[in-house]
């Protein structure tokens, strides 16, 4: 059958019934038809018998379904569409298809990103249909979305659809029926023609789509609900979704590919500040740095930082930086509701329950940059398991991030916002609490596992242990801090105490600065004297690691007053033993030693074991330094027959090694200083670590091998340098002039000890005069600087009188 050109709707219906019935598949039943178009079979019957005049989409989608072929299809649809064009009218009426162009505008002062565009350009390049960015609010997905669809506009000549889905803003979000109906509109239906029904809208949509190469953005999707109605099809088309979460329901079917956003990284931040104030902004200026930096990478806060810049642009942006400090969050809210920072904040808690909304508070309560999955776990009260699920409500919400597979972390402005929203002390002062008490036990036991007492038994296995504590460590020194602000002294006091068996050993001697003095004054505000004692003399351990000898002094001191008029003789004897070290680290031996013996005899009275193997140690690097070898050997053996503890026998099998190779029995020397670096290595001693690898270095070039010099005394400054040890870093570069014959780390090595005002200047200088032999020894006394050290007050050795191994003092 075929069909004029000119006729009526009935003629139209009477072509319809012909191929409904004589189609190439065969005869088709109404209902089928009707189920298939999701139209209602009384409006297809109104179809066939020519009573209502399809639309021009719905006869093509009618026809499609018979499969008419293409001459037919174009003859009916002229029909159609000359049965609709008034009378007298000239030309064809069929309305042409629009080709949507809905993206935003570019938004101006586009920064950075380029790893994210690149991923979203491959994602096309390999046919992936849909890609979800997901990142939390403030993060600039909307712009980065927007940016990348108007660079491949030119490729989808078909036209882009976009929509805001509103799933975290102000306003209720958008039902997906209401957006079809807006994208059904751009693409040429008339409001007549759009189905009511959500399906139906879904349906004609992918119709309107087939064969067509068009992007589709849906930005700000709350969940998979509201977005899958909306996706097409066709796999010409590219579907970019923007939400807060990651959407898992779309990457688990139909398979879409997920792309995290990030916050800019600082270089990233101070260029998007550069492009909006242009000429306010020096790169060099460290006011813009400390603005991009406080903005932590967030675009929306990056942006309102300019916006406030722009409208006082004779302030200088030093002056910025200190309203950011006072202000905090208030300074990001230019009087706009929809772009102040708090308010995009909580659309992102307006969707979590309560249980969730109360995690998020907690864990914004955290004193630390990143929290760990058991101490996640005790802060909200829980086991692992549980803890694990609740936090994952959170990733998903983009509120957290995983920044590695057991460990969380948390925006600063957004960690800000969730310490606002607390209003229940009492839950969070529990909360604290029992993070607190989660990281005095668990520390106890990795300290007992490196640092073991005579009656120490860890279920922490030694290796667990460090990497515990490696991991933990900045978690660690925040809850002092916060424990201290907050008056808890009893709990700061537990948790320095637990740290302090590992400052010193573990080379953390800046760190020691600031815990111990956390812990001096949570003492003092208790009037806890032994505690202030232990406090000020470990705080002069970590000065004297420091290369700061007056102040040292200055608290060693203060210890030993404080212990004294305390009658804490324990904390005495410590005093004692730490005012030997620094007299020994200054050459001044006689002193050294004087202390050392009073230490001693402390530490005998009251029965204490390890402080006698401690101070032997000492005494045993003074006689060594005087070349009384038989006595530091007797003195350093014994101690090693008392220590029950890696750190302390690494110590002093260093120290004793170090008299074998002054002894010339260097064989015997290798092979003790491999054992000492091997316990200290295994334990995380970083501070016994370079000072064995010092000692080693003279112990290889004794032995022909200056290449194996070179690389311990190399490896040596690395460690010294982390640490922040001047003593053994200028140990490591004289070591290092030393095994090349190389007057430039001599003289570095000279311009330390002279800083450190340390006699050991002298043997430099003669090294440079070239007066020395070129194995001369960092720190090991020589024949001639035996008798100038000794003092001629120097009291006569008594029982028990010496002192652990060369450049390695220890401390009770």
């Amino acid at each position: 059958m075929s069909a004029t050109a000119v006729g009526t709707a009935a003629d139209l219906g009477r072509a319809l019934k012909h191929w409904l019935r004589h189609g190439p598949g065969g005869p088709v039943k109404v209902a089928a038809l009707a189920r298939r178009l999701r139209i209602s079979q009384s409006t297809l019957y109104a179809y066939l018998a020519g009573t209502t005049l399809p639309s021009s989409e719905a006869l093509d989608d009618l026809l499609n379904e018979l499969a008419v072929p293409a001459d037919e299809h174009r003859r009916l649809a002229t029909l159609r569409d000359s049965v609709q064009r008034p009378r007298g009218a000239a030309g064809p009426t069929r309305k042409a298809r629009p080709v949507p162009a809905e993206l935003p505008a570019d938004p101006i002062g586009f920064t950075g990103r380029e790893r994210e565009l690149a991923a979203l350009d491959r994602a096309r390049a390999d046919g992936v249909p849909i890609v979800v960015l997901a990142g939390p609010a403030g993060v600039g997905k909307t712009a980065l979305a927007v940016r990348w669809g108007h660079r491949v506009a030119d490729g989808f000549p078909d036209g882009c659809l976009y929509a805001d889905l509103h799933g975290y803003s102000p306003v209720k979000p958008h039902d997906p029926a209401e957006v079809l109906a807006g994208f059904l509109r751009s693409l040429g239906l008339d409001d007549p023609d759009i189905p009511a029904d959500v399906h139906q809208r879904a349906a004609r949509l992918r119709s309107l789509l087939a064969r067509k190469r068009v992007l589709v953005v849906l930005d700000n999707a709350l969940d998979v609900n509201q977005v899958r109605p909306l996706l097409p099809a066709e796999p010409l088309c590219f579907v970019l979704v923007t939400s807060r979460t990651d959407l898992a329901g779309l990457q688990v079917r139909p398979g879409a590919h997920r792309v995290d956003l990030r916050p800019l990284s600082a270089g990233e931040g101070l260029d998007l500040l550069r492009a909006q104030l242009g000429g306010q902004v020096d790169r060099s200026s460290d006011a813009a740095r400390e603005l991009a930096e406080r903005c932590g990478g967030l675009p929306l806060a990056l942006r309102i930082v300019a916006a406030r810049a722009h409208g006082r642009p004779a302030q200088p942006l030093a002056e910025l930086v200190d309203d950011l400090r006072v202000q905090g969050l208030d300074l990001f809210d230019v009087g706009d509701p929809d772009t102040a920072v708090r308010t995009v904040f909580s659309w992102s808690l307006r969707h979590l329950d309560d249980e969730a909304r109360q995690d998020f508070r907690l864990l914004g309560a955290h004193p630390a940059h990143d929290i760990g999955l058991p101490a996640a776990a005790a802060l909200l009260g829980t086991d692992v398991r549980t803890a694990t699920r609740r936090l994952d409500v959170l990733v998903r919400a983009h509120l957290i991030q995983r920044s590695s597979a057991d460990r969380f972390d948390m925006h600063d402005l957004v960690r800000a916002y969730a310490r606002e929203q607390v209003t229940d002390e009492e839950v969070l002062d529990g909360a604290l609490v029992r993070l607190v008490d989660h990281f005095a036990v668990t520390a106890g036991q990795a300290m007992d596992a490196l640092h073991p007492g005579p009656a120490a038994d860890s279920p922490m296995p030694v290796g667990d242990a460090r990497e515990w504590v490696d991991r933990e460590w900045q978690s660690l020194l925040a809850l002092v801090a916060f424990t201290a602000r907050r008056g808890w002294s009893t709990a700061t006091a537990r948790l320095a105490e637990t740290l302090q068996r590992h400052l010193d050993q573990g080379g953390r001697h800046s760190d020691a600065l600031v815990v111990l003095g956390h812990v001096r004054d949570a003492a003092r505000s208790a009037g806890d004297k032994p505690a202030e004692g232990a406090a000020l003399y470990h705080l002069g351990v970590a000065y004297l690691r420091l290369g700061l000898h007056e102040d040292a002094m200055h608290h060693h001191g203060l210890a030993l007053d404080v212990c004294r008029r305390a009658g804490d003789r324990l904390g005495e004897a410590g005093a004692l033993n730490n005012l030997g070290n620094l007299y020994e680290r200054l050459g001044r031996y006689g002193e050294a030693l004087a202390h050392y013996r009073e230490a001693l005899a402390l530490a005998d009275d009251l029965g204490f074991a390890k402080g006698r193997a401690v101070v032997l140690t000492n005494l045993g690097v003074v006689h060594t330094r005087l070349g009384d070898h038989d006595r530091a050997l007797r003195d350093l053996r014994e101690a090693l027959d008392i220590f029950a503890d890696p750190g302390g026998t690494a110590r002093a099998l260093g120290n004793l090694a170090e008299v074998h190779r002054l002894g010339g029995r260097i064989e015997e020397a290798l092979e003790l200083f491999g054992r000492a670096l091997e316990l200290a290595r295994g334990i995380g001693a970083r501070g016994i670590e370079t000072e064995v690898l010092n000692n080693l270095g003279p112990a290889y070039l004794a032995a022909g091998a200056p290449d194996l010099a070179r690389a311990h005394h190399a490896e040596a400054l690395a460690v010294a340098r982390a640490i922040g040890d001047r003593y053994e870093e200028a140990r490591a570069l004289e070591g290092l002039g030393s095994a090349d014959r190389a007057v430039g780390p001599w003289e570095e090595a000279l311009a330390i000890y002279g800083e450190l005002g340390l006699p050991d200047e002298d043997r430099v200088r003669a090294l440079l005069s070239g007066r020395s032999p070129a194995t001369a020894a960092p720190a090991a006394v020589g024949p001639g600087e035996e008798a100038a050290n000794r003092a001629p007050d120097l009291p006569p050795a008594g029982p028990g009188d010496e002192r652990g191994g060369a450049g390695s003092p220890a401390q009770v």
